[in-house]
């Protein structure tokens, strides 16, 4: 039997990635679990981390966040950095709870399809923390769109790989470096890291967004 409709999910993740397959669910994810991904603990500290000394080295002092979500990690950056921020979700939910606990920040429900809209906040980079998974449809696209809105800028990606378990995108990339090949951007910097313990690789990488020569 299917799970009755307004029924709780056993768990977040069958909402976003069940067997090998993209479900995307992410607004119903937010109604029925307050914190999905534990994003009030700050997870993927090195990936985290990263992203924010990217910001600094760099001297980024704007950026627009694709997937939000519930804006802990928003308010880390500008806590580290005081760089100008907009973060966009999907999810109404998610952008109401994040507009609660971080006030000072600007949130907006929206869809990455829509980035270029964001071109008259002139933003120094573009951060994708965790949500590369769910746009690998897009990706091609998403990439175009940064090249010819975004010339010159930065993108900031962020993204946990799983050891020897994951089914879901293997065929797009498997490792920082299948990624970095897959970006047509100009690589500026990267990292990648894990412990023995831990089932996931984190990386935090940096591009000029520009074409490869």
């Amino acid at each position: 039997m299917g799970r009755k409709e307004n029924e709780r999910p056993a768990s977040y993740h069958d909402l976003v990635i069940k067997d090998g397959r993209f479900i995307g669910r992410f607004e119903e994810m937010y109604q029925h679990f307050d914190q999905p991904w534990m994003q009030d603990k700050q997870p993927n500290p090195y990936s985290r981390a990263s992203g924010i000394l990217h910001m600094q080295r760099f001297g980024i002092r704007s950026l627009v966040e694709v997937g939000c979500g519930l804006g802990y990690y928003a308010d880390r950056i500008h806590k580290a950095t005081g760089a100008r921020y907009v973060g966009i979700d999907v999810a109404p939910t998610a952008v109401a709870k994040a507009k609660a606990h971080f006030p000072h920040l600007d949130f907006r429900v929206d869809e990455v399809k829509n980035l270029a809209q964001y071109t008259d906040f002139q933003p120094d980079a573009i951060l994708f923390a965790e949500v590369t998974w769910y746009v690998l449809d897009q990706l091609d696209a998403l990439f175009k769109l940064m090249l010819t809105h975004y010339p010159g800028k930065y993108f900031i990606h962020n993204l946990v790989f799983y050891k020897g378990t994951q089914r879901y995108g293997t065929e797009h990339f498997t490792n920082l470096k299948e990624f970095m090949a897959r970006a047509p951007f100009t690589p500026l910097g990267w990292m990648e890291a894990t412990t023995e313990a831990d089932s996931t690789i984190e990386t935090s990488s940096i591009f000029r967004i520009e074409r490869r020569t």
